[in-house]
């Protein structure tokens, strides 16, 4: 093993020391416990301190991990999660043969996780992998309000009623309208976006549900509206249901 790899691996293996110690430990209890000299453990510690991966406390004696490792830690789930659920959107995209989008929530907005698109679309969305879009006006949005508490609701509304526009004529800007539809979202089991976004264009949403059934991830068919109205928009959402449950089943 080169030198470059031990170096690496010893680095490895105090990071993973301190992440038993969350309220801090001293530079001689990880040289005891990981049986690394002092003076090799300080040097791993200050480059880890350097990048931002580790602080030393107030005391100045120990050292913690930083909560950057919390972004690595969400990028890994969320590239597991991603790869986990491809065949699946896959196996609906060839069942409809219309968009299928991947999402998940992040504060007030909808981000694009995945889309998968048929080869030979007459037609194709403006969303991309990595949008973030507003709740109010998606399907996939109001797929997590609607399974939300009250006060989540309430305050979501608090927070962007101030910044909410119409986007087409069909934007829902009613409080009591649009809680009165994520009522029933909830009774039905799935959302749409009846041309609330963009004109001609329509998406049914259902969401995924981690083990304490909050909503997590949500998955969406989106096309013009003529087709899915003639696809019928309880048997998209009876198709998305049957990818959703399996997803359920692989996640959680």
């Amino acid at each position: 093993m080169s030198e470059q790899i031990k170096s690496l691996s010893k680095a490895l293996i105090v990071l993973e020391f301190l992440g038993k110690y969350p309220n801090g430990v001293s530079l001689q209890k990880v040289s005891e416990g990981t049986g690394f000299i002092k003076s090799s453990v300080h040097r791993i510690l200050a480059t880890f301190e350097a990048s931002g991966y580790v602080a030393q406390m107030s005391s100045g004696k120990e050292y913690r991990l930083t909560m950057k490792l919390v972004q690595l830690g969400h990028a890994a789930i969320n590239s597991d999660v991603t790869g986990a659920v491809k065949p699946f959107l896959s196996e609906l995209l060839n069942d409809v043969n219309e968009t299928v989008n991947f999402l998940s929530f992040d504060a007030d907005n909808i981000i694009f996780k995945d889309k998968f698109e048929p080869v030979n679309a007459a037609f194709r969305t403006r969303t991309y992998v990595g949008l973030h879009s507003p709740m109010y006006c998606s399907a996939a949005g109001k797929c997590y309000l609607a399974f939300s508490t009250d006060a989540v609701r309430e305050t979501y509304w608090q927070r962007n009623v101030s910044t909410m526009r119409p986007l087409t004529e069909n934007t829902i800007l009613d409080k009591s309208q649009f809680f009165s539809v994520l009522d029933q979202i909830k009774a039905r089991g799935y959302a749409l976006d009846d041309e609330e976004n963009e004109a001609g264009i329509s998406c049914v949403a259902v969401p995924i549900f981690d083990k304490n059934h909050t909503p997590v991830y949500a998955v969406s068919v989106s096309s013009l509206t003529p087709k899915m109205k003639a696809l019928g928009y309880e048997e998209i959402a009876s198709k998305i249901q049957d990818i959703t449950a399996r997803i359920e089943g692989q996640l959680f």
